[in-house]
């Protein structure tokens, strides 16, 4: 397998394998390679010119309640929950209530993480309320306490689509900040609060996709999948540099490719918010 095939977990990812203490050091763990019989190629997960691609009204998986009134900077504050083994995930904080299959890693691999709604210290009986990484976008489950490890990340994520920039904030002050080429009229950019389900290290840094993509707990509302995937959005590199700035994706986020290995470096951990407006 091509050493760079591989996925960075940083720390909210990696506090399974690792057995971490839960907190915001900013080291990240080494990276590890993930089986290539289990691993999606990278076209189908997220999108590019070119690939094949399905129109449709509605989504093709439903897994999850509706979302809360508000998924915003207010109660996506950066806490994250880490499943022990297999999340237990449920439609309301309750063993009795309909059972959410989220599985113990994402398509592309790395560990499964939840991005946690509001303050967890206080608890709802027990159990926390989490964005989930499935369809449809924004909904949300609800976890047992006692089954996930929480950590806290300083940054947060910020796409303007109108603008056309990323910015990384770190406690609220801004650290990084590029231009991106977003999705076209036809297939827009998503909008809502999401968060990072993956860190791709790509095989061909060179490719349509560039040296890294951060895969998104976020779908497409106009096609369902992206060659055979769920039709995931994520924020990657391009070879298409001279296209920045304009509105030419399926709906990812494109940054130049030193801007995205700017931003890898910045270590962000598994869980971090992003918000799309």
């Amino acid at each position: 397998m091509p050493a760079r095939s591989r996925f960075a977990a940083s720390i909210a990812g990696a506090l399974i394998a690792l057995a971490l203490v839960a907190g915001c050091t900013g080291e990240r763990p080494s990276l590890g390679d993930a089986p290539t019989t289990t691993v999606p190629r990278l076209s189908q997960l997220i999108p590019k010119d070119g690939v094949t691609s399905t129109t449709a009204a509605t989504t093709s998986v439903v897994a999850s309640t509706a979302a809360p009134a508000a998924l915003n900077p207010t109660t996506l504050q950066g806490f994250i929950a880490t499943p022990s083994g297999t999340p237990v995930v449920h439609t309301a904080p309750s063993d009795t209530s309909p059972p959410i299959s989220v599985g113990a890693k994402t398509e592309a691999g790395a560990p499964t993480t939840f991005a946690i709604v509001g303050d967890p210290t206080t608890v709802t009986d027990g159990w926390y309320q989490v964005v989930l990484p499935t369809r449809p976008n924004g909904g949300v489950g609800w976890v047992p306490a006692n089954s996930v490890t929480v950590s806290k990340t300083p940054f947060r994520v910020f796409v303007d689509l109108t603008k056309r920039t990323l910015r990384v904030e770190r406690d609220g002050v801004q650290v990084f900040e590029a231009p991106v080429a977003i999705g076209t009229t036809t297939n827009p950019t998503p909008t809502g609060a999401s968060y990072v389900t993956e860190l791709i290290d790509n095989a061909n840094p060179k490719g349509s996709y560039g040296p890294y993509a951060f895969g998104l707990a976020l779908h497409s509302d106009t096609l369902t999948e992206f060659a055979g995937g769920p039709g995931q959005v994520g924020i990657h590199g391009t070879n298409q540099p001279q296209l920045i700035g304009q509105a030419v994706s399926h709906g990812c986020v494109r940054l130049k490719n030193a801007d995205v290995e700017a931003m890898v470096n910045l270590q962000l951990p598994l869980g971090v918010p992003v918000f799309i407006s």
